[in-house]
């Protein structure tokens, strides 16, 4: 099989492009014109001629034979259009001469190397593989119920070997063909992928916030800057912990709303290198990014505030909670009950009045209503309670995410320190925090 050559579709630099809107971006990229399929001239020479494959029952290609005419099509793109007219017309009805280019393009500039084979996926590669496509749309037609996965094995020069999924759709029959919508939803996505990866590289803030926001409306201040912070933390993390420039990236997985990307990370320190994988999921049109960055908790969030006051008083690296100290601030609790009582010195207690909650361990006399000890976790519910950067349930989670622009990629836990370990835990809900939790180890 000849070697193909790579080349990467919409690598129009983003700096002759000014600040990209997404929306034009995809637009264009969708409804570009139809390439008429006399416009072009296939070539003459022999090995056009066995390019020209036949399916073996002269109606339909096979599974297989599908993949072989798309082995051949990404490695000998200047000869698409004799392939194209070998496909049985009921196998490329709902597309274009001009969108079977666009999938191949994209295809070859996802695979490394020269395809050598392909093989069917396993039937646990394909369930995870194809769920990435239930998840994020489970009502696309045709449904990915019915489709197959394949992998494309390629080798690169220096026998470097890599593979690539490729979802195959299929009609009642079993039958493969290209579908309109599944072609549609990758290229977007990988449209949006080069669009965004080279925005980063090329340190555009203006260009790489409109691919973030992806035409949203701004809801508010805190919004702006949660949007504003990411973006110069992309700009500022990517030189320090990724390799930059062609080739140091390829996409691992794509499907229609789910794409990863592998990324060559930077070795810390002459450590070994350690690659990272960045996912682009697709949901109703709009792209959310999932990218893994070290993010720690701030000094001030690991402390909990009541009306300007630390709850526990000025010893914050182990905070302690005192019967004397807590009930004149906040009241006499809703309910005192000790959860472990093995210790007598050292009681696992937990300790609740109207939106807190506090366990700690220590000393505890539920009858009279006594307690003193090490806050392990307090969990808070109310307004009232807040960190000290003002984090507080109610707020915005832009509140939360203009502190920590990647939280969301952490599972919305967060922790800092060693020999006493913090970590805030965040409950969100429609775009709203409702509960903070801080968790204290040592």
């Amino acid at each position: 099989m000849k070697k193909y050559l790579k080349q990467l579709i919409g690598s129009k630099r983003l700096s002759r492009i000014g600040a990209v809107s997404l929306v034009l971006s995809i637009s264009l990229f969708l409804v570009s014109c139809d390439i008429m399929e006399t416009e072009s001239t296939p070539s003459e020479t022999n090995a056009v001629v066995n390019l020209v494959i036949k399916a073996e029952d002269d109606h339909f290609f096979r599974e297989d034979e599908w993949i072989r005419m798309l082995t051949l099509a990404i490695s000998n793109l200047d000869d698409r259009s004799t392939l194209w007219s070998s496909i049985p017309t009921a196998q490329r009805s709902e597309i274009t001469l001009s969108d079977f280019i666009m999938y191949t393009d994209f295809l070859s500039a996802s695979i490394h190397g020269a395809v050598k084979s392909y093989s069917r996926a396993t039937e646990d590669e394909t369930e995870t593989i194809l769920g990435h496509v239930i998840k994020t749309d489970p009502a696309l037609n045709p449904s990915a119920l019915d489709a197959s996965v394949w992998w494309l094995h390629s080798e690169t020069t220096d026998r470097h070997v890599f593979r690539f999924a490729i979802p195959v759709t299929l009609n009642e029959q079993g039958i493969p063909y290209f579908s309109k919508s599944w072609l549609q939803k990758q290229s977007m996505l990988y449209q949006y992928i080069v669009l965004y990866l080279e925005a980063v590289e090329m340190r555009n803030e203006p260009a790489l916030k409109s691919l973030i926001r992806q035409n949203s409306s701004i809801k508010s201040t805190s919004h702006d800057e949660s949007l504003n912070r990411r973006v110069s933390s992309l700009i500022e993390l990517y030189p320090r912990y990724v390799i930059s420039g062609k080739g140091s990236y390829r996409i691992i997985e794509m499907v229609p709303g789910f794409a990863a990307v592998e990324q060559q990370g930077l070795p810390p320190n002459g450590q070994t290198q350690l690659n990272r994988t960045v996912t682009f999921v697709e949901s109703e049109g709009v792209i959310a990014v999932n990218e893994k960055f070290p993010q720690w908790l701030a000094p001030e969030d690991a402390i909990l505030y009541h009306d300007d006051r630390p709850l526990f008083g000025s010893g914050q690296t182990n905070p302690r909670i005192e019967s004397e100290r807590e009930i004149p601030i906040l009241g006499v609790p809703l309910d005192l009950v000790v959860l472990d009582d093995s210790d007598k010195d050292a009681r696992l207690f937990r300790v609740v009045w109207p939106g807190l909650t506090v366990e700690a361990v220590g000393t505890c006399d539920v009858a009279s209503l006594t307690f003193s000890g090490k806050v392990r976790q307090v969990s808070a519910t109310y307004t009232q309670f807040r960190t000290g950067s003002g984090l507080k349930p109610g707020a915005s989670i832009h509140e939360l995410y203009k502190r920590y622009p990647f939280i969301r990629e952490q599972g919305y836990i967060i922790s800092r320190g060693e020999i006493v370990k913090k970590t805030l835990s965040v409950q969100v809900e429609t775009d709203f925090i409702t509960r903070l939790t801080i968790t204290i180890e040592s």
